[in-house]
């Protein structure tokens, strides 16, 4: 602006210098004309430049404070907002919300599918949230609520609006999708000192419980709390025992039904505790699962099961070993590497290995297990589906999988003798098994009863304390080469 300051004032000397006095009114009228016209456009460029750059900073602050996809805020407009109502010393409510279905919805789907399905699931949430709640998205499937419900009942009344608009499913892409959520919350007081922060952390815990639980709402107290303490020392000790080579694999023998012939051994991990007991697989392999260290678990069995291996086939030649695989191991591309390379190193027959696979891990993507069951085939092992029986999909799993043998879930056989509906289950498998040509385990055979019901039936191999508890490889060596519990427990036969 200065320098079209002097650049006007150096013209109009020169004009007046120039010409004589007519001209240099009829110039004036000129350079003063031509000079506001000039100073009106230059003012209105300022201000639409100015008003540009307001726009683009406003953009940029929305696009900072919120979702892009829902156009929800984000996860620190979150926190501000539970700063802002801990400092107005009110009551409200965090609530964290989770999509359990949408990875299998991605996958069938797409994934530009499940987006506009969270666009819709969080409108069903926002509709139904109590006056004065804000929804905001903190992550790629969960959703948090700064609600005002401000006791139990006003949150589970909450909960309940929301499963009533979800109740028909949501339309997207004109095709009706059931959702199924999980979802934690907590109460804040003003007289608790709790931060945001901790606020979400304890929500989080409370919506990991429900998932679990398979509930749609769990709220979070002291009892919560706890268990999380617990699950984190018991992770950070099993880490130390898997690097420490600590955990032990034991092996349940598995026999012959008709011959008393010992068929194979199941591998089972162990962890030795300080006491001399043994931590059981149920407590820490859920937590190993939830915090993706089980693949880590699973290589370990691998590597300790071929180790053995040699020594086991020189006992008995046609001996079998199963070795259980989790969800992650099927989901997972580490799985062929781990086995490509213990095979090489370690010179194993694959033919005797039997992988097994639980119904629930096979329904989490059926395609990719199919996939992964093809190429263990392909190398030389087999497949076996454990606890059969127990989920939804049973005789599909039959029709679309490649596996040889099936394992009759031990619910149905430790009360056959007992219960009719029991023994049907166990002799229609049967029948079925027969007629695809798989052979079948019967596991958790306690008794010599129900072992004769079972060689009756014309069941090939059963499994159970009756024949045997988990051995230690000492143990199991000794079994093996004298075979002698089995004979006794099934001569009378």
């Amino acid at each position: 602006m200065c320098i079209f300051t002097f650049g006007y004032a150096s013209f109009a000397a020169y004009v007046y210098l120039s010409v004589d006095s007519s001209q240099v009114v009829m110039a004036f009228s000129l350079i003063l004309a031509l000079g506001g016209l000039f100073v009106i456009v230059v003012v209105d460029l300022g201000k639409t430049s100015l008003v540009r750059l307001q726009a683009a900073l406003d953009l940029e602050k929305y696009n900072a404070q919120h979702d892009h996809l829902t156009k929800l805020q984000n996860r620190p407009q979150c926190f501000a907002s539970i700063e802002q109502r801990k400092q107005q010393k009110a009551d409200f409510a965090v609530v964290i919300f989770d999509l359990n279905n949408l990875k299998q919805i991605n996958d069938a789907m797409g994934h530009f599918f499940g987006d506009q399905l969270l666009v819709a699931f969080s409108g069903a949430i926002s509709n139904s949230l109590l006056p004065g709640s804000e929804l905001f998205r903190i992550g790629g499937d969960e959703f948090a609520v700064v609600s005002e419900a401000r006791n139990e009942s006003a949150l589970f009344a909450q909960n309940n609006a929301i499963l009533s608009a979800l109740h028909n499913g949501l339309v997207v892409e004109q095709t009706a999708v059931d959702v199924i959520y999980s979802s934690g919350a907590i109460l804040s007081k003003p007289s608790e000192d709790i931060s945001a922060s901790e606020l979400l952390k304890r929500a989080d815990i409370a919506m990991y419980a429900a998932k679990r639980s398979k509930q749609s709402l769990v709220l979070f107290d002291k009892t919560l709390h706890q268990g999380v303490v617990s699950e984190f020392h018991m992770l950070n000790d099993f880490k130390g025992a898997l690097a420490r080579g600590d955990l032990m694999v034991f092996y349940q023998p598995i026999v012959d039904a008709q011959s008393s012939m010992i068929h194979g051994v199941e591998a089972l991990v162990r962890w030795p505790s300080d006491d001399g007991s043994y931590i059981m697989p149920e407590r820490f392999i859920p937590i190993a699962e939830k915090n993706n260290m089980i693949k880590y678990l699973s290589a370990y069995v691998i590597n300790t099961v071929f180790s053995d291996l040699d020594m086991l086939l020189k006992l008995n030649s046609n001996l079998t070993v199963h070795i259980n695989l989790s969800c992650q191991d099927l989901l997972g591309k580490n799985l062929i590497n781990v086995l490509n390379s213990q095979i090489s190193s370690k010179k194993v027959d694959p033919s005797r290995i039997i992988f097994e696979l639980t119904e629930s891990m096979v329904m989490t993507d059926v395609e990719q297990t199919k996939t992964l069951i093809e190429q263990l085939i392909e190398m030389g092992f087999s497949v076996s589906i454990d606890d059969f029986g127990t989920g939804f999909s049973s005789f599909s799993i039959l029709k679309e999988l490649p596996i040889s043998q099936i394992k009759i879930d031990k619910s149905f056989v430790t009360q056959c003798l007992l219960e009719d509906k029991d023994r049907a289950i166990i002799e229609t498998t049967l029948f079925l098994a027969k007629r695809l040509g798989c052979s079948v385990v019967a596991e958790g055979v306690e008794n010599d009863e129900t072992t004769h019901y079972l060689a009756q039936q014309g069941c090939k191999y059963i499994q159970g304390y009756n024949i045997s508890e988990p051995l230690a490889l000492g143990e199991i060596k000794r079994w093996i080469s004298s075979n002698g519990l089995v004979h006794t427990a099934l001569r009378k036969y």
